[in-house]
């Protein structure tokens, strides 16, 4: 049996971890590429490597981890340290991914939560690509909840393709500004319109 593996984008507060969970208590495997990113910063010496020559050793910390807050600052002010971190976990992160994908073509039902889906060309081999979407009012909310400040939030939002143009190219839009069982209730009313174009 072919089973529909789908890439979740959107912007920055939106939910795509959300609409991840959601799908995953229906027995959808979920891959997450910012958990991706994350492993690699941690756990590969050569990433690691690399990020402090483009960083500096202020990036890390006394126990030897990198501080992504403190890359964070630094590569969201300099887009020449951006695009060269992107490039450098970027190809990693796609490898690992569509090995996933691959193989769970023949065994669940997946999807991938990646942010940057468009920004990165990654957009060949999906059944559907959906995008998550809210008003910035919404988005800045949630994110200040997190104890983003408006500058830090503009900041990111700039490096990253407009949410419009997100949702223009993607092939359902899914609007998350009410409740979660609002969420919810979409959610599995357009998987279920998924499975059965996959039949």
């Amino acid at each position: 049996m072919r089973h529909p593996t789908i890439g979740i984008t959107g912007g920055m507060g939106c939910g795509k971890s959300e609409v991840g969970r959601i799908l995953s208590e229906i027995g959808v495997e979920i891959m997450d590429s910012d958990a991706l990113s994350h492993d690699l910063l941690r756990e590969d010496e050569s990433v690691k490597t690399a990020v402090i020559a483009l960083c500096g050793p202020d990036v890390q910390r006394a126990d030897g981890e990198l501080d992504r807050a403190a890359i964070a600052a630094q590569v969201f002010s300099d887009e020449s340290k951006r695009k060269a971190l992107e490039a450098l976990i970027h190809p990693r992160v796609w490898e690992t991914i569509q090995r996933w994908r691959t193989a769970r073509k023949n065994v669940a039902p997946a999807a991938a939560l990646i942010p940057l889906l468009f920004e990165a060309g990654l957009t060949d081999g999906w059944d559907a690509i959906w995008c998550i979407s809210a008003p910035d009012a919404v988005v800045n909310e949630r994110l200040r909840g997190r104890g983003w400040s408006l500058e830090q939030i503009e900041r990111r939002r700039r490096v990253q393709l407009p949410l419009e143009e997100k949702m223009r190219r993607s092939d359902l839009v899914i609007r998350n500004e009410g409740t979660r069982e609002e969420l919810k209730t979409n959610i599995l009313e357009s998987w279920t319109t998924l499975l059965k174009r996959s039949k």
